[in-house]
């Protein structure tokens, strides 16, 4: 089960994570070009399929019967990912 404080701190972890994101995507959009040009388009493009891909696991997890709570846990998984993902690709570390 999870507590208040793990999801705190859950939610917390992501947050610094997005902010990571958000700093390295500055920079690359910083330095111009046709690569900062990628990298806006892909900022909206996954924002969209991360949103819709989250409501959708929320919707499943409510119409299976799930609480409130676990159909939130679910809404965080594709938006974890792409987080991740992202600071794994704009840092240049390898998955």
């Amino acid at each position: 089960m999870t507590t208040p404080l793990d999801r705190f701190l859950e939610l917390a972890g992501l947050g610094i994570r997005a902010q990571a994101v958000i700093a390295l995507r500055t920079i690359r959009l910083a330095e111009g070009g046709p690569a900062a040009l990628r990298e806006a388009q892909r900022m909206v493009t996954e924002k969209v399929v991360a949103t819709v891909e989250a409501e959708m696991a929320a919707a499943r997890a409510l119409l299976g019967g799930a609480s409130f709570d676990d159909a939130a846990s679910e809404a965080l998984v594709p938006v974890r990912r792409c987080v991740e993902d992202n600071v794994r690709r704009l840092s240049g570390r390898l998955p």
